[in-house]
């Protein structure tokens, strides 16, 4: 047996039950960082936030995972720059606009419908809170600045509506634990990692389990600050490991997340990764 750590509680998992293992599935480049990352459960897509720095310029991928194809990519919108994700509820997507470069609470409210590849409507002066499958809540800042509910679909307030919240609850992504140095949590992965490995974290790991699998980021010095990934089942033997970032400045966090049965991440910035959990 192996004795994995979860959730403050040591549990030991019998071997013949062991079933999981990951499939690589694809691995894609930008020419960019990929900056952000936004889930929609119900659909099994993945949305993605592109940035080049170079050129000021933002765009947006929608990936379905159900196939592992593009909805479609690379896209723009009229503001270049100052766009990021927002939300996503059913087949609307919500970008935030920041409209005053000078001042980040001013914002602006674009719904993009991801099967027409196309803009809906645009709300300015709205600051996004919550959406659920019907509304889209936030702060209208119109003088006087007020709590506003506006229709998904065609981004009008609208008066006396019960907004629901459990439907507004949506938490398809499955992120890991931060365990920092100097913590017992820390120093019991470090040990597993050195007895087993022969390397030594620093700084931070990130870890989870799902299933019958365990997934680690470390931080390990060479030459610089270095960032691995490693995937093991329950016999403690290594499935994957993906070298993800080197040179670093400092620890990063969320660097791999659970989603739609996929070990999802991003490599050295720019490439996006997956294996399926099979």
């Amino acid at each position: 047996m192996l004795k994995l750590y979860n959730q403050d509680r040591f549990v030991n998992r019998p071997l013949q039950k062991l079933t999981n293992t990951l499939e690589f599935k694809f691995s894609f480049l930008f020419h960019g960082v990929i900056w952000n990352t936004l889930a929609d459960g119900d659909n099994q897509r993945l949305y993605l936030e592109v940035r080049n720095v170079q050129e000021k310029k933002v765009s947006f991928s929608a990936l379905n995972l159900q196939n592992n194809q593009w909805l479609w990519k690379d896209v723009t919108l009229d503001e270049s720059w100052w766009v990021s994700l927002g939300a996503i509820s059913g087949d609307i997507l919500l970008f935030t606009v920041y409209t005053d470069t000078n001042n980040p609470d001013k914002k602006g409210l674009i719904a993009y419908d991801v099967h027409k590849n196309q803009m809906t409507w645009w709300y300015n002066g709205f600051s996004l809170t919550s959406v659920n499958s019907l509304y889209v809540r936030g702060i209208d800042f119109k003088f006087p600045s007020k709590e506003t509910i506006l229709d998904l679909r065609t981004g009008q307030p609208v008066q006396y509506v019960d907004f629901d919240l459990a439907d507004s609850q949506n938490f398809p992504v499955i992120r890991p634990f931060q365990y920092e140095e100097g913590t017992a949590h820390f120093d019991t992965v470090k040990d597993f990692l050195e007895t087993g490995l022969g390397i030594t974290p620093v700084a931070s790991i990130e870890y989870l389990e799902f299933e019958w699998l365990i997934f680690m980021s470390v931080f390990v010095k060479e030459e610089g600050l270095a960032n691995y990934l490693y995937g093991f089942n329950s016999k403690g033997e290594v499935l994957v490991k993906e070298k993800l970032g080197e040179s670093l400045k400092g620890v990063g966090l969320d660097t791999f997340f659970i989603f739609s049965g996929h070990l999802i991440f991003v490599k050295n910035k720019n490439e996006l990764i997956s294996y399926k959990i099979v």
